[in-house]
């Protein structure tokens, strides 16, 4: 029979055993992991930054001078086809009626399809308005990150009243229910915000740039 000495020894040996083969089996999630400390976050209001910027400025003054182009041009093609059909009333001649009606017929559908390409030449550009503006926000945000030390940068979309309106074929109730699922932002603190940094440093390069 052993000596309770030795009984004693070996039962702390298999206890021992028995605590690291437990320790090994726990999973990853229940032990303590170094953790890294959690990033800086900052907010941006997106509708304010646009708002702001002199660049968007610049795009609304072309689309606007656009705008101008292609209605001063439509209501100039528009009275020629119709002074055109007017000059058509004082024709008696039955072959030059038929002949006049054709031109005029196809005129018609040249100037309609003129009017289709102008929409959306229109269309394009404001398309390319909010790409460019949206890229340039999003690169500037990236390098006001990197120098103010923030990790993340978010659109603060928490901010403004939920609207609905009786002109929309559309349930209030699902208006509503829309814009809360539209969002993911519910709070940011005032801290957070770097709209006016990024506005600053945005309209500040606008206006270096050649």
């Amino acid at each position: 029979m052993a000596n309770p000495t030795s009984s004693h020894r070996v039962l702390l040996l298999l206890a021992a055993g028995a605590i690291v083969a437990i320790a090994a089996l726990r999973p990853l999630e229940a032990r303590e992991p170094n953790a890294a400390a959690p990033g800086r976050i900052a907010t941006v209001d997106l509708g304010k930054v646009f708002d702001r910027l002199a660049e968007n400025a610049d795009w609304e003054m072309r689309l606007t001078a656009l705008q101008q182009s292609i209605a001063s041009e439509f209501q100039s093609r528009q009275q020629t086809l119709e002074q055109r059909f007017k000059e058509l009333e004082s024709v008696s001649d039955a072959d030059e009626i038929a002949t006049r009606r054709e031109e005029l017929a196809l005129a018609r559908l040249r100037f309609e399809e003129w009017g289709r390409l102008k929409q959306l030449e229109l269309d394009r550009e404001k398309s390319l308005r909010w790409q460019t503006l949206y890229r340039a926000v999003r690169d500037e945000a990236a390098r006001l990150a990197e120098a103010e030390g923030f990790e993340v940068v978010l659109v603060n979309d928490s901010l403004g009243p939920i609207n609905v309106s009786r002109e929309l074929d559309m349930s209030q109730e699902q208006q509503v229910k829309i814009q809360i699922e539209a969002r993911r932002l519910l709070f940011a603190a005032n801290s957070t915000d770097i709209t006016e940094q990024l506005v600053v440093r945005m309209n500040n390069s606008r206006a270096i740039r050649p």
